[in-house]
């Protein structure tokens, strides 16, 4: 490369550097609470287990449909940067099969093509762990992906509408039909694999 053009290119950075530090402006930390509806469509699961008998039992399930409802909460961290851009902690309790439900610790990263000060749609995805009966045992991970609608009621008031994909991997306990739900120990392998889609509101503040 020409020295001419090693100079344009590191003016042209320069340059850009300085537009997007002029704009960034001063982040600007929110936080607020999540909440809504759940619907799991589909589910698949594998599982082998010893019973008290000595013997293996496995199932494998494909994808199938699957419908339950549940619900979300969370509280939310968030952090709004370069007039485009939030990312955001995210701390809850949320059902994703019967009687079924975790404790999500997500990291959410959200795009807002007209700002985040203004109304206007916006897109996200996130993805995280999660605890089922307060222990790591269970292995839960969670990812989703959606759309928003961003009101803003104040400069720092704000309420979003929003609908999302969800995809949870975990490690249930299976449950057999003579001796009920099989101890940790006695599980060979489980894995269980549920897609959702929510809908919900998330007021900032």
């Amino acid at each position: 490369m020409s020295k001419f053009l090693k100079i344009a290119a590191l003016s042209l950075a320069l340059i850009l550097t300085s537009a997007l530090v002029a704009q960034a402006g001063k982040p600007r930390l929110r936080y607020g609470l999540q909440w809504g509806y759940s619907a799991k469509v589909a589910s698949a699961g594998q599982y082998t287990y010893r019973t008290s008998m000595g013997y293996r039992v496995s199932d494998d399930n494909p994808l199938y449909a699957d419908y339950y409802t549940n619900a979300f909460v969370s509280a939310d961290l968030g952090l709004e940067f370069l007039n485009w851009f939030a990312l955001t902690a995210r701390f809850g309790y949320k059902g994703i099969a019967k009687d079924y439900r975790v404790m999500p610790a997500e990291l959410q990263l959200a795009v807002f093509p007209k700002g985040y000060e203004n109304s206007g749609l916006f897109g996200f995805a996130s993805g995280g762990m999660a605890l089922y009966d307060l222990s790591l045992d269970d292995g839960a991970t969670l990812f989703s992906a959606g759309v928003g609608l961003r009101r803003n009621l104040s400069r720092k008031i704000s309420l979003d509408g929003f609908l999302k994909a969800g995809y949870t991997v975990c490690s249930p306990l299976p449950v057999d039909q003579y001796e009920g739900k099989i101890p940790r120990e006695s599980v060979v392998y489980s894995r269980a694999q549920h897609i959702s889609v929510d809908l919900g509101l998330a007021l900032y503040f």
